[in-house]
């Protein structure tokens, strides 16, 4: 590949803070919240022109379970309750029961206002439609973050950051270690559709999977699947079908994944207008965002693995739990790993089934940890993680990486950087009692750090 050398350039400081925070999805935002609430000054730096990452710009309005394995007991509490009551208030939020592996499913849109108002109530300098391009840094602490926005290029100050871009793009800039794996979980793109009801009412869309290759629609691609926008009349939220294979932190993958997705929502909505119901949907908005599940990750002191959460494997440092599935995605489907022992396998084009993975009576753990450690790169002193950048295998990440799970790594680190500038210490020297304290004070649900009890099904 050929180059070219740019002239070298003064690059303004435009901001300092205490706290910078790269990425303003929900695992960003709280993080931001958490750190302001603590006392410190934040700046809040997104690429997209709404915050909320995946759960707004891409429109994935589905989030998890906040209970443990027997269904009775809350584990998830902080930012992540405290925004759905603000979503409960106004009539945008569906509460789904029983509960199977989704919750909650909310108004991308009226999402994206609460998040607004949280950052502005807090006093955090948001920088929008801005991209962290480049970083500086002495030894191992990070100095600034470089961005480019409508502005030009400019430089944020801080004492602290916090990586949750997904991408890894202040930690990867800065030069600390980072991987990706060979095969990455797939991407979709989430689209708003009217004229989904006949005179007699709602069609069920699954009626018409089977006619999906009469209609350019590759088999390989899986079918797609669609939810009601809470607080809205007709309205759907089509999730596109999976494409396997992409990167997304490539900008060409990403390119053509946009192309394609969208060329795959009209075929299939073409295939719907041709079934005798006589359903006419069209698309009224494109997600913003591609829905992006995983991309690099960063090398931290602990990888978490999927024997680990299989397990529930506690860890003194535990900053985040969650009893999602291990969910591996793959170009012949799904599978679904549960801690209670099942197994659900969902086929590109065939029947879902269950089995199990372990033998009925097995002990079943209330729920799996995320350690403080899996959060921390090597080497950076002033540079935390959160998100789906955090340190795991690719069993482990398939049932952390869910967003109930990620916005507690979010506020974990936003709580590690208050008590880091507090006393003046790098993360790695947070003691991570008092970080699990502060984050229960604050809301958090962490169990006991001794192993919680099981659960034993019968």
């Amino acid at each position: 590949m050929k180059t070219i050398h740019e002239p070298v350039r003064a690059t303004p400081l435009c901001h300092e803070a205490d706290l910078c925070v790269v990425g303003g999805s929900c695992t960003g935002v709280f993080a931001a919240v958490r750190a302001a609430r603590l006392g410190l000054s934040v700046a809040l730096i997104e690429q997209n022109t709404v915050l909320g990452g995946m759960a707004v710009a891409a429109q994935v309005n589905d989030w998890h379970s906040i209970s443990d394995t027997s269904g009775q007991r809350q584990i998830i509490g902080g930012l992540t309750l405290e925004v759905i009551d603000r979503l409960r208030r106004r009539g945008v939020v569906e509460e789904i029961s029983p509960v199977h592996r989704s919750q909650f499913r909310f108004n991308s849109a009226e999402l994206a206002v609460e998040l607004d108002d949280l950052v502005r109530t807090h006093r955090i300098r948001v920088f929008l439609a801005a991209r962290c391009v480049a970083a500086t840094r002495e030894n191992n602490r990070v100095t600034t973050a470089i961005i480019e926005d409508r502005s030009g290029r400019r430089a944020i100050g801080a004492r602290y950051f916090i990586d949750a871009s997904g991408d890894g793009n202040l930690l990867r800039h800065a030069g600390f270690a980072a991987w990706k794996p060979d095969a990455l979980q797939p991407v979709n793109l989430q689209a708003i559709v009217a004229g989904n009801s006949t005179a007699d009412g709602p069609v069920p869309w699954n009626d018409f999977q089977d006619q999906l290759a009469a209609h350019d629609y590759p088999a390989a691609n899986g079918r797609p699947w669609h939810f009601p926008v809470p607080g809205s009349t007709g309205l759907t939220n089509l999730f596109g079908a999976r494409l396997n294979g992409v990167d997304a932190s490539d900008a060409d993958d990403h390119t053509a994944a946009l192309l394609e997705a969208r060329r795959l929502h009209r075929a299939y909505l073409d295939m719907v207008r041709a079934h005798p119901a006589g359903l006419k949907p069209v698309v009224v908005a494109w997600a913003q965002a591609l829905g992006v599940r995983q991309t690099w990750h960063a090398r931290c002191h602990h990888r978490l693995t999927g024997d680990e959460i299989l397990r529930g494997q506690t860890f003194d440092d535990a900053i985040a739990q969650g009893t999602y599935p291990v969910d591996i995605h793959s170009s012949d489907g799904t599978i679904l790993r549960y801690l209670d022992g099942r197994e659900e396998v969902v086929p590109k084009n065939a029947p879902t089934f269950w089995r199990r993975w372990q033998p009925e009576g097995a002990p079943v753990p209330a729920c799996y940890h995320v350690p403080y450690r899996s959060l921390l790169p090597l080497e950076a002193e002033n540079l935390i993680v959160a998100g789906r950048l955090l340190d795991a295998d690719r069993e482990a990440f398939g049932g952390v990486r869910v967003m109930v799970n990620m916005n507690q790594t979010g506020e974990a680190a936003g709580v590690a950087a208050a008590l880091a500038h507090r006393a003046g210490h790098p993360f790695s020297a947070v003691p991570a009692a008092a970080l699990r304290a502060t984050l229960n004070a604050g809301g958090s649900l962490l169990l006991p750090a001794a192993h919680p009890p099981s659960q034993t099904k019968e």
